[in-house]
């Protein structure tokens, strides 16, 4: 038997047992008075003696009869205790009860007349009648009291020398065996209905935890909801009053500065959308970690080159190890843990210079070290909690309050841990911890990453594919402005027109989702058989781990947007 099933086994016993002893009370006033009349009836025919020894015997068995009924109702006991202690009492009693009725067979009968003895059978089958009621739930002792009581006045009879004696013999054997079968029918029922009641019980209890639950889950995504949209709305104010400025602005320093705030704006606003996209998947259990062996060199140096033009615009020292080692993780949720690490220091810091080292003892340790003003202990933990907000974000007015709660639950997924380390005293450490695993044979240290030229990609050939007119014009400018020569489309269809014309582009950037029947599937497809040597970058709003996997598949990078500058310039460099 189960735990659960015990547990609710113990439960249907102690309630068969609390209606028992609740019987048994209203049954022990009738067993009173019946004792006082049959002492009247028996006074002139008994000697006082014996009369007086069974009747003090039955007075005893009536009032304990009586008093373990009135402690089970006012003591009140658990399931367990009525199980181990006071159901076993109240089978003793009624076993007590038996004996003496069945005593006065013997004691009494022998001195009655004819129309007594019938009376005395009549109390015997009431007795057994109650007795049947009030402790149905034990079919044993049921047994023995028709036992003791019937098959001691049917012996009686069977001696007896009256008229009716083997009649009423037989009918008290009859009518024991009748008691015993209305025992099992009756504690069937019994037990059937206590346990349906508990089983609703539990199910109405379940139900309300559910429906609880359910009102605690929507309280919990209308506050999100709330606090995402004032979050959002603020970059988004800011890069729009930034952008008035902008147009109205006749000093070229002012015009600067605020072109500056709008692109910071954006750029905030941009992770703000990413967290909250990655929050809801996490806690809707979407996410999965797709674990493999990860070459930590490789990794940090495309992390540095993404970064290394930020650091410079806030005027940070920025410098990544390059570990000749690899870590169990999922690439891209430890790309997205890093990424998020580097940039709350080079924003939030407020020092001068950012390190990340790896080492390994039992497991993989990266380690994000700055020299800034450091995190209060009293906000440590709460680092770690959405919305959440340490005093440096504040200050600058930056930060959503997701991204480190973000951060440890996508540690969490890949068996791994993120803290901050108390024990560095000049800034913050924040360290996370993995499994280790084999370095691939191909993987070596990477080399130290050179700064992008002014013009990256000065006289490159980029096949744009993008089905959004405004995206597609924003991003062929864009691309244009790095001195690269763009071919845009809309869709597949044009795209192999201009292969067929022969396009044989460098790069090829393009959408996954193209519209109905149509996809970046397709236009790699194309690219690869015209162009096999072509770099490959798909940007796509599906965060999906699917797609993700089909990006992987096709041998190309997936960027989500909306995409900053430097991550695609340092994606295609």
């Amino acid at each position: 038997m189960s735990g659960d099933d015990r547990l609710i086994h113990q439960e249907v016993r102690a309630a068969e047992s609390r209606v028992e002893f609740a019987l048994a009370g209203l049954l022990t006033l009738l067993v009173g008075g019946t004792l006082a009349y049959v002492h009247s009836l028996f006074a002139p025919l008994v000697p006082p003696r014996e009369l007086w020894t069974w009747t003090g015997a039955m007075a005893v068995v009536t009032a304990i009869m009586l008093i373990v009924p009135l402690a089970v109702y006012f003591r009140q006991p658990d399931a367990a205790q009525i199980e181990r202690f006071w159901s076993p009492l109240g089978k003793v009693v009624a076993v007590l009860f038996d004996l003496t009725v069945a005593a006065s067979v013997w004691m009494l009968l022998p001195y009655a007349s004819e129309p007594l003895q019938l009376l005395m059978v009549i109390f015997y089958s009431a007795a057994i009648s109650g007795q049947v009621v009030a402790t149905a739930e034990s079919t044993g002792t049921i047994a023995f009291g028709v036992i003791a009581v019937f098959g001691s006045a049917a012996l009686f009879f069977f001696q007896s020398e009256t008229v009716y004696a083997n009649s009423l013999a037989i009918f008290l054997l009859a009518f024991g065996a009748l008691m015993i079968g209305t025992g099992l029918v009756l504690k069937h029922a019994i037990r059937t209905a206590i346990t349906q009641r508990l089983r609703a019980e539990a199910m109405s209890a379940d139900l309300a935890d559910a429906l609880a639950a359910t009102h605690a889950e929507r309280d919990a995504r209308t506050r999100f909801i709330a606090a995402a949209s004032h979050d959002l709305r603020q970059p988004l104010q800011a890069a729009m009053l930034f952008f008035r400025q902008v147009l109205r602005a006749a000093d070229p320093e002012r015009q600067a500065r605020a072109a500056q705030g709008v692109e910071r704006g954006l750029e905030e606003a941009m992770v703000l959308l990413e967290g909250m996209a990655e929050h809801l998947r996490l806690e809707s259990g979407a996410m999965r970690a797709a674990c493999e062996a990860v070459p930590l060199a490789t990794m940090v140096a495309a992390l540095e080159a993404e970064l290394a033009p930020s650091a410079r615009r806030a005027g940070i020292d920025l410098r990544m190890a390059r570990p000749a080692r690899a870590a169990w993780a999922d690439p891209a949720l430890l790309t997205r843990i890093l990424r998020n690490l580097v940039a709350n220091a080079i924003l939030h810091s407020g020092g001068r210079r950012v390190r990340v080292l790896v080492r390994q003892r039992e497991r993989i340790e990266i380690m994000v070290l700055d020299d800034g003003t450091g995190i209060p202990p009293a906000e440590a933990e709460a680092l770690f909690v959405a919305y959440a907000q340490g005093a440096g974000s504040r200050r600058l007015g930056y930060g959503s309050g997701l991204g480190l709660a973000i951060a440890r639950e996508m540690a969490q997924l890949m068996d791994g841990t993120l803290a901050l380390d108390p024990r560095w005293q000049r800034g913050c450490a924040f360290v996370v911890t993995l499994p280790p695993a084999p370095l691939p044979l191909a993987a070596a240290p990477a080399p130290d990453v050179e700064p992008l030229p002014a013009m990256p990609l000065a006289g490159r050939h980029i096949l744009l594919v993008e089905d959004r007119a405004d995206t597609r014009e924003a991003l062929a400018g864009l691309l244009r402005l790095h001195g690269a020569e763009v071919h845009a489309c809309a869709a597949s269809a044009p795209v192999a027109a201009a292969l067929a014309a022969g396009l044989r582009p460098w790069a090829v950037v393009t959408d996954w989702d193209l519209g109905r029947d149509d996809s970046g599937a397709q236009v790699l497809a194309m690219v690869r058989a015209a162009a096999p040597a072509a770099r490959a970058i798909v940007i796509s709003g599906d965060a999906t781990s699917e797609t993700a996997a089909q990006v992987a598949a096709a041998g190309a990078v997936l960027l989500l947007k909306p995409v900053p500058e430097p991550a695609l310039l340092a994606a295609l460099a």
